[in-house]
């Protein structure tokens, strides 16, 4: 006999489950079954010992453990299958009776959908229009006529748009600044990839020489310690290319593109870019749909998903830090925050992340969005030709683990598809 009654609380679900002895006595059977497979006990043959014997052995406690394991992860799947029930993560169970072997009684805990009352057709966001400026176009352009450029080392002074390999080290305060210094670094002069400042320093210096120089940080540098710092350079020039830049005419159309004349390769590029363009915009406004849905539907996220992705997340958060040589608590000096500062927008994240899955998985549900075998095969067929050189994620691709995932992945693309008829109609 096995009866359960179920609680629901927001997203959270318990089960009181009750069953009697005639339910436990097969896993116990079992139990010691398995328990006595490799068990040495002098006079009997490995796995033929009593079960008094083996009870004695192991102890008692230790096989009413292992027993109550069996009955309990049995019991509650029985359980969700029967009412139809569906977890979105493990039980926290709370034993409240426990007659060995002859009555169990446990409190099931687990996260469940939240119930997400809201009306997908109604939302509605404007999407924006895709237009590549000329200018992106002149950047593009420009790229080429750089890689195909003719360099030739010169000893004359360094002029804007010269090519320079150099040392440089910074320092503030007579101390050495993180991510200020490099040896034999490759710049364009004039190409403004360095702070303000930097560049016109090394105009007028030749292959050798050295120059100390300050340099004032924009307020709006991305490292909060170095807003508006007053930093010390030095720096050692290695080499000097006088660069030369082709013409963009005809000529260079063909060689860069295969295009006939100026004209169809900036149409070209215009193309390209458009996709570009387009495949940005795209992503940007599945995510102002799905933030748009966040503010909107209002519903709580099981506190144990969120402490799940919260976790996940940090040590995601850990593992890039020491990848580029840093910890979280160097990290936090630098940035001039505390750990609680860090684990509060963490935590925001987490429930952010965990609610818009929350609601994909109910779009999927309400709108009954499912992913066939064939689709499956045939995505299956494209990311093989993808990585047809790639033996590591070929051997991936077969295992059944990675059907799941995809096929979940599809799922999702569904649901983002089916929000954007809905908001862009």
């Amino acid at each position: 006999m096995i009866k359960s009654t179920n609680k629901k609380s927001g997203s959270t679900m318990t089960l009181t489950i009750s069953v009697d002895a005639q339910f436990i006595e097969p896993y116990k059977t079992a139990t010691l079954k398995k328990l006595k497979k490799d068990l040495k006990v002098d006079g009997f043959r490995p796995g033929h010992a009593p079960d008094n014997i083996v009870v004695r052995e192991l102890g008692e406690a230790r096989v009413q453990a292992e027993v109550l394991e069996e009955v309990i992860d049995h019991a509650f799947n029985n359980q969700m299958r029967e009412h139809k029930i569906e977890s979105l993560g493990s039980p926290s169970i709370d034993l409240v009776k426990f007659v060995p072997y002859t009555e169990l009684e446990f409190n099931a805990e687990f996260p469940i959908a939240p119930a997400i009352d809201f009306d997908y057709s109604k939302l509605k966001i404007k999407k924006p229009t895709v237009k590549v400026e000329p200018s992106r176009v002149d950047e593009a352009i420009a790229t080429l006529q750089n890689q195909m450029a003719k360099r030739k080392t010169t000893k004359q002074p360094i002029k804007s748009g010269d090519e320079v390999r150099f040392d440089f080290e910074g320092k503030r305060a007579g101390k050495l600044v993180d991510g200020a210094s490099a040896k034999n670094h490759t710049m364009t002069v004039g190409s403004g990839s360095f702070i303000p400042g930097f560049e016109e320093n090394l105009i007028g210096l030749k292959q050798a020489d050295k120059k100390i120089f300050e340099v004032t940080f924009p307020k709006d540098y991305h490292v909060e310690d170095l807003k508006n710092a007053k930093v010390a350079f030095g720096v050692k020039i290695n080499e000097v290319f006088a660069v030369d830049m082709p013409k963009v005419d005809d000529e260079f159309a063909k060689i860069v593109a295969n295009k006939p004349n100026v004209k169809e390769l900036r149409d070209d590029i215009e193309k390209v870019l458009a996709e570009q363009s387009q495949e940005q915009n795209n992503k940007d406004y599945e995510n102002q749909i799905l933030d748009e849905l966040l503010k909107k539907a209002k519903f709580d996220a099981p506190a144990q998903l969120i402490d799940q992705q919260v976790q996940q997340l940090e040590a995601e958060m850990d593992k890039n830090l020491e990848n580029s040589g840093m910890d979280r608590k160097k990290y936090l000096e630098i940035q001039k925050r505390t750990e609680d500062d860090l684990k509060a927008e963490v935590r925001a994240e987490a429930d952010k992340r965990v609610r818009a899955a929350l609601l994909l998985r109910d779009v999927i549900r309400r709108y009954k969005l499912t992913v066939s075998e064939l689709e499956i095969d045939q995505e299956l067929a494209k990311m093989a030709e993808q990585y047809k050189s790639d033996p590591k994620i070929q051997e991936e691709l077969t295992h059944g683990h990675f059907r799941e995932d995809l096929n979940n992945h599809l799922l999702t693309q569904k649901a983002i598809a089916q929000l954007t008829k809905f908001a862009s109609a």
